[in-house]
């Protein structure tokens, strides 16, 4: 898996998993039954953050999922996207008149299937739409949207449902979220800086009052879990913000991340940081400011379930 720009490849790590016994949302259950991998956003809180246009691009820009240029999509409240089957659910105000208006004036075709509007995307590497009702569009392959509509139309018995989706509950609340039976895997591994390979992982965001995170990969063996450490070492050193008072717990075959960054940490990390460019977007102006050295922080690297006991690693 080869790591994505700072500005992306951070953004998992700035996170929380927020645990609750909430179920997940009814509208959920479109993901596939063989989901692989989740992913959450609350784009109504991460569109105004700073780390806007990184996400963006990881869903509609040229390397991106394929979501269609649409003003009802970049309003929408929450994505969930599941793969490999890739199946996007956005939650929003869809009103069939304006998803209308917004499709026909991007060359998308209307079609109908069991009485569910599809708008049919012309490009290869667009995604086409399914208007569900007024909140609720779906977004994927034309035959991978017929496919969900068949499934909802089935007995809720006969449906079948992502094992993911309870893990997913867990998250429900955070900002970005991330499930996935295993790593590598294509979805997950576009807001996982770590390139390392898991018998599954779970991770999340919240952008209240700072940054916070927690994730967690499952390994095969306590061996695997101490060379995932390792390695986890070497990329945490290359993140500025992520390196400051990160803590790594090994509890025998699960490896966990977690971190809080304050809102001034987050403001000062961001003011010496690669800033955040939507991509496309034309590069800003290089603007040079000569201030006062200041001495740098230690920044700390805390390890703990390791048998010689817990290890502070201080990078400077």
């Amino acid at each position: 898996m080869t790591l994505r720009p700072y500005s992306v490849t951070c953004f998992l790590l700035f996170s929380i998993g927020t645990a609750s016994a909430e179920s997940h949302p009814a509208w959920w259950r479109y993901a596939s039954p063989e989901a692989t991998a989740l992913v959450g956003i609350q784009w109504e809180h991460l569109r105004s953050s700073p780390f806007a246009g990184a996400i963006s691009g990881e869903l509609s820009g040229p390397d991106g999922l394929g979501f269609p240029d649409l003003d009802c999509l970049k309003e929408a409240r929450q994505f969930v996207i599941s793969s490999p089957v890739l199946l996007a659910m956005a939650a929003g105000d869809f009103p069939a008149t304006m998803v209308r208006g917004q499709a026909l004036q991007k060359g998308l075709k209307r079609a109908v299937y069991h009485d569910v509007e599809i708008w049919v995307t012309p490009g290869k590497e667009t995604l086409s739409l399914a208007r569900m009702n007024d909140q609720l569009v779906l977004l994927a392959r034309l035959k991978n949207l017929q496919d969900a509509i068949d499934r909802s139309l089935l007995e809720e018995s006969k449906r079948g449902f992502s094992p993911l989706l309870a893990k997913a509950a867990r998250y429900s609340k955070d900002d970005l979220w991330v499930v996935a039976t295993s790593l590598p895997d294509v979805l997950a591994e576009r807001f996982i800086p770590i390139d390392a390979g898991a018998e599954g992982f779970e991770g999340g965001i919240s952008l209240a009052s700072g940054l916070k995170l927690e994730a967690v990969f499952a390994t095969s063996s306590a061996e695997a879990a101490n060379q995932l450490v390792d390695k986890m070492k070497e990329t945490l050193v290359s993140l500025p913000l992520a390196t400051r008072g990160i803590e790594i717990r090994i509890d025998q075959n699960n490896v966990t991340l977690s971190m809080a960054i304050s809102e001034a940490q987050l403001a000062a990390g961001l003011k010496t940081s690669t800033p955040v460019v939507a991509k496309g977007a034309p590069k800003p102006e290089a603007k040079i400011e000569r201030v006062a050295a200041k001495p740098a922080e230690p920044q700390m690297i805390h390890i703990y379930g390791l048998d010689e006991g817990p290890r502070v690693i201080v990078m400077r």
